[in-house]
């Protein structure tokens, strides 16, 4: 995926993404090619593989750039539970849409790996912790969050974002197991 700065390719970039939004509202995610893709943004096929390896590509780029989860919002200096669920809650209401055609699609894993980095690369999520157990937490906590972004989508995506954070705080504190 390319990562520069030429604003022509960034642009091209973001026309591919939305090409690719479009066509997930009318097609399935295993039915479009990257050809239709292609012809919906306006772009040629070896603009496309000069910027994404494949379709997945744009997927994660979507993710990453548009609808990337940012953990540490307002945190400070330490991460609390309580702080990662409020921002959870929040970034799933507001990104419900996209969420949904992840959903419907069946291509929702794809957020884990970037709800992944998100936790490492945050500055206060378990600063004062082993590299193990921040690399072994952050992979519990990105399945557990893609986890509840599909159960979210699939019970219609109507709860509001205090029961959410409760739901979240509750799932991770062990409070749903006992």
């Amino acid at each position: 995926m390319y990562r520069g700065k030429n604003r022509t390719a960034c642009t091209s970039q973001k026309q591919i993404a939305e090409a690719m939004l479009e066509l997930l509202d009318d097609c399935s995610f295993q039915s479009i090619s990257v050809s239709s893709i292609c012809r919906r943004a306006d772009i040629s096929r070896q603009t496309f593989y000069s910027l994404f390896e494949s379709k997945e590509n744009v997927i994660l780029y979507e993710l990453s750039e548009s609808c990337s989860f940012q953990p540490d919002a307002g945190c400070g200096s330490t991460l609390t539970l309580q702080q990662l669920a409020h921002n959870y809650s929040s970034y799933l209401t507001e990104h419900k849409v996209f969420l949904t055609k992840l959903v419907n699609n069946g291509i929702i894993h794809y957020m884990y790996d970037q709800q992944y980095r998100s936790l490492i690369e945050c500055d206060c999520f378990m600063a004062d912790s082993s590299r193990e157990d921040r690399f072994f937490t952050a992979d519990f906590l990105a399945s557990g969050m893609t986890s509840i972004a599909r159960s979210y989508i699939l019970s219609g995506a109507d709860e509001d974002e205090a029961y959410l954070e409760n739901m979240i705080c509750s799932l991770f504190s062990g409070k749903m197991i006992r």
